[in-house]
Parts: structure tokens; sequence; C-alpha cells
């Protein structure tokens, strides 16, 4: 058996080389199966080493944690150092670009339905809207992971070699890519909510061509705090997701209390807030041809509250669905 074939080697490779910049991995990942199989020789001579040979070997060599912070040993006395330092890129860049895209795509569709003033008034306002949003952006996502790097918040907990995670099968990994669809949604409806709720309005009309308004557009912007309050926790936490790497018990409880931030938020948001115009939604149905009746008249009259309800379950859905993924993670 060589040591490629040794499943806590390979595993320990892998907890040591995820968490380093993708061009030291390889180079990382040889020079410590070189430094385990000499060690292993040198313990064992001719005999074939056992399991608990790897192990004593491995202990000696540190635990994976350790073993990154002396590889990046001078990447520490940065403000993000690694192994923080690739996932803020990472996330920086999916944040920029959903800030950019998404003000883009707002703002052309307010200037097109003309929500906006004049053309060269709106061009120059939204530029100056897109480089504050980029700021900001930038300054949260740096502070955010400043705090994993500088508060001590490991990236795993591997306080043995019984912590060590599976080396994954597959190319893609369902934590990381649950994130990224989090933090994209998350900031795509902050932008249009916070920078252009009148765009909601404008693409809003009745079959009978009369104006429709449905949505509160000074209400929206009077609870702006509440929903970057609402961004802020599901980026953040998204974030620590893409830290973590895999479902963990530790993620678990980010989740979950984040979800329960969540539900807080959008309970006070939807009942002491009046976004949504229903009697305007519920005329302009009918004035459609749409019969509404029973319990899809009381949803429509009461939008918010049935709105409430369906981001309370959509919650509680997503806490089982963490539940579920931790528990057969767990297991592998």
């Amino acid at each position: 058996m060589t040591i490629r074939d040794n499943d806590m080697i390979e595993r320990y490779l892998y907890a040591v080389t995820r968490h380093l910049p993708a061009k030291q991995r390889d180079d990382v990942a040889e020079e410590l199966r070189t430094l385990i199989s000499d060690m292993l020789e040198e313990r064992c001579g001719s005999m074939p080493p056992a399991q608990k040979d790897v192990r004593v070997v491995l202990t000696e060599l540190g635990t994976p944690g350790e073993m990154v912070r002396k590889y990046t040993a001078d990447e520490n006395a940065c403000l993000i150092g690694q192994p923080y330092y690739a996932q803020y890129l990472y996330v920086l860049k999916i944040v920029l670009a959903c800030v950019a895209g998404g003000m883009l795509v707002a703002g052309a569709l307010s200037l097109a339905t003309g929500t906006q003033g004049g053309v060269l008034g709106g061009v120059l306002e939204g530029i100056g809207s897109l480089i504050a949003a980029l700021v900001f952006a930038f300054a949260f996502v740096t502070a955010l992971f400043a705090f994993f790097s500088h508060r001590g918040i490991d990236v795993e907990v591997m306080g043995s070699l019984d912590d060590l995670p599976p080396v994954p099968r597959e190319t893609r990994n369902p934590a990381r890519g649950d994130a990224v669809v989090g933090i994209v949604f998350s900031i795509v409806g902050a932008v249009v909510l916070l920078l252009f709720p009148d765009v909601l309005n404008a693409l809003s009309h009745r079959s009978d061509g009369m104006r429709l308004e449905p949505f509160n557009a000074e209400a929206i912007r009077a609870s702006a705090w509440v929903i970057i309050a609402w961004t802020v926790v599901c980026v953040g936490a998204e974030s620590f997701k893409l830290v973590e790497g895999r479902y963990t018990k530790r993620l678990l409880a980010v989740t979950l209390v984040s979800d329960l931030v969540v539900a807080v938020l959008a309970v006070f948001w939807l009942t002491n807030f009046h976004l949504v115009d229903a009697q305007a939604i519920v005329q302009a149905m009918q004035s459609s041809g749409l019969a509404l009746e029973g319990p899809v008249l009381w949803a429509v009259s009461n939008v918010q509250v049935a709105f409430c309800g369906f981001i309370v379950v959509a919650l509680v859905i997503d806490a089982v669905d963490s539940i579920v993924k931790t528990a057969r993670n767990s297991r592998i």
C-alpha cells in the first residue's frame, strides 16, 4: 500500500491544501507526501506502516490548521490573512458583480420606464449611487472577513485527526454553491428595493391600460434599515458558509441563528410598514376577469401577511434542510 492509497493521509492533505492559494496546493501536497513518506520509512523501516503509525506521524506533523499557519505565516500579518484571503476575494467578486449588475439593470429599467427625470440627470445620479454602493459593499465584505481573520474564528474545528473532512468525490461543493446563490439573491434584491423601488411600479400595469402602483415606494425607503440589516445577516451567514466549506454543526448553528433573525426582521417589516396596496392588486386582477374567492381572495387581500407566512415557512424549510445536510455530512 502506498501513501496515496491511505485515506487518512489523503484527507489530511486535503484539509491542509484546500485553504491555501490554488497555485500552492499541488506543490504543498507533494512536499507533505514526501515528508510523510520519509517519516513513515524512518518509523517502520522495511515493514509496511499500520494505521496507528500513520496516525502517530500525522500527529507529530501537527493539525491541518497548524500546517496552514506554517505555510501562510507571512500573510497573517495582513488585514486578511490565509486561509481567509482566497474566500474573501471570491465573495468580494460576487458581491461587487451583483451590486454593479443589479444597479445597471435596474437603472436602465428606471430610465426606460421614465421613473427618473432627465436622461443625463438620471445617468449622473446612477453613477454616483453605483460608486457609493460599490464602496459600501467593498467595506462591508472587507470588514466581515477581517473580523473572521482577527477574531480567531478557525476555518474548521480540527482538534484531532478524527475531525478531518472527507476528500470530495465530485468537483461541485454543495455548501459553496448554496452560499453563492444566497449571496446573489440577497444583494440583487437589496439593490432593487433600496435604490430603485419605483421600478417595481413602473413594471406593473392593469389589463385595461390604467396606471397601477401596487408598491409604496416611500414606505420601502422608510424601511431601508430593515432591508440593510436583512442583507447584512444573509450575506454574513452565506460568507461564513463559504469559509466553513462544508455542512458542520458550527455552520448549522450560524444558519439557525441567521434564519431566526431574518424571520424576526421579516415579521417586523411586513407588519409595521404598508409596503403593498392590496386593494389595488385585487381591483387589477378583477378587472382582468380573474375570479377571486376563498383562500385566494384572502391571500391577495392580505398579501403582506401571506408573504410573511411564506417567508417564515421558507426559513423553516431552510433550517430543516440544513439539519438534514449536516447530519448526512457527519456520516460521510
